[in-house]
């Protein structure tokens, strides 16, 4: 697992940069390639409670529901302004483990299975779009809502 944490962290490095004209050698510190969400200069627990009211199948119409996942995780940057999340989406059919990144209050998450890829974005303002893409099939699955 901390193989994974250290190559979102790499694969997100843009994200953490502050300025053109920062440099950071490391001669005081640890290596680039040994921060991790825990080691991070800035930690933000992540919480979010998902209310989705409308569910898209594939081509089909879209129909109302009441889908109640909740998100929890953490995050760790070198700014609080920008950070990498690991965390879990929690439904009533299974545990979804995700990765990805904070802007501000938005955050984007993927993960899951080849077989099942979920994708959830959250605005700041708490306007969500949730989508499962299913490899069997292929289909998709999208869900529209709110996560605060």
């Amino acid at each position: 697992m901390r193989l994974i944490l250290s190559l979102a962290l790499i694969a997100c490095a843009p994200v953490f940069a502050q300025a053109s004209d920062v440099v950071d050698d490391h001669a005081d510190s640890a290596p680039a390639d040994s921060l991790t969400i825990e080691t991070a200069p800035f930690r933000q627990e992540i919480k979010r409670q998902c209310n989705f009211v409308t569910e898209c199948v594939e081509n089909e119409p879209c129909t109302e529901t009441e889908f109640t996942p909740v998100i929890t995780g953490m995050g760790g940057g070198l700014s609080p302004d920008d950070l990498v999340v690991q965390a879990q989406m929690v439904t009533d059919a299974e545990t979804v483990e995700m990765l990805g990144v904070t802007s501000g209050k938005s955050i984007s998450l993927s993960g899951g299975t080849f077989a099942a890829r979920h994708l959830i974005t959250i605005t700041e303002n708490g306007a969500t779009r949730y989508t499962v893409h299913y490899a069997d099939g292929p289909f998709v699955i999208s869900y529209l809502g709110t996560c605060n």
